[in-house]
């Protein structure tokens, strides 16, 4: 398997887009997505579980409003906050649970 780098990331793109007509679809309307490169960690991990199925805007707010509560987000701060608190934050149900 070829790692996902900035570099190989628009030669993968086009594989996945020639073997799938829906991928080939949404790379001509949007192009090829950003590589990102994010430091892995818990507080990475955190971030992608807020980022799903939000606009990454109030993914970050939410975040922010975390990082402001805990400080450093890991996991033993983070294990520190009951439900109430991670809802006030902006985490749903399915969400607080899944980074628990």
């Amino acid at each position: 398997m070829t790692e996902v780098t900035a570099g190989t990331l628009p030669g993968l793109v086009g594989e996945l887009s020639d073997r799938h007509p829906l991928f080939g679809a949404l790379r001509a309307r949007n192009g090829v997505p950003p590589a990102w490169r994010r430091t892995p960690s818990f507080a990475t991990l955190t971030l992608f579980v807020l980022e799903q199925q939000v606009s990454l805007a109030s993914a970050r707010a939410a975040y922010l409003r975390l990082a402001g509560a805990i400080g450093d987000v890991t996991p033993d701060r983070f294990l520190q906050l009951d439900d109430v608190a991670l809802r006030t934050i902006g985490f749903s149900r399915q969400k607080a649970g899944y980074t628990r």
